[in-house]
């Protein structure tokens, strides 16, 4: 039994997500999971900024 998978970017994923108006409760899980993580992405980066200001 062989699996094909498909390498893609989150980048990628979100691009393409948007564009779908049809979406499985699977996919819309995912894509909730996927925007939570980039958001998380930025909270820590802007953390990151705020306590090397408050190093500085």
């Amino acid at each position: 039994m062989r699996n094909d998978y498909e390498m893609i970017t989150v980048a990628d994923y979100v691009n393409t997500v948007e564009n779908v108006k049809c979406l499985s409760v699977e996919e819309k899980e995912i894509q909730a999971q996927v925007e939570r993580y980039l958001l998380n992405q930025k909270r820590y980066e802007t953390n990151a900024k705020i306590v090397e200001a408050l190093l500085a």
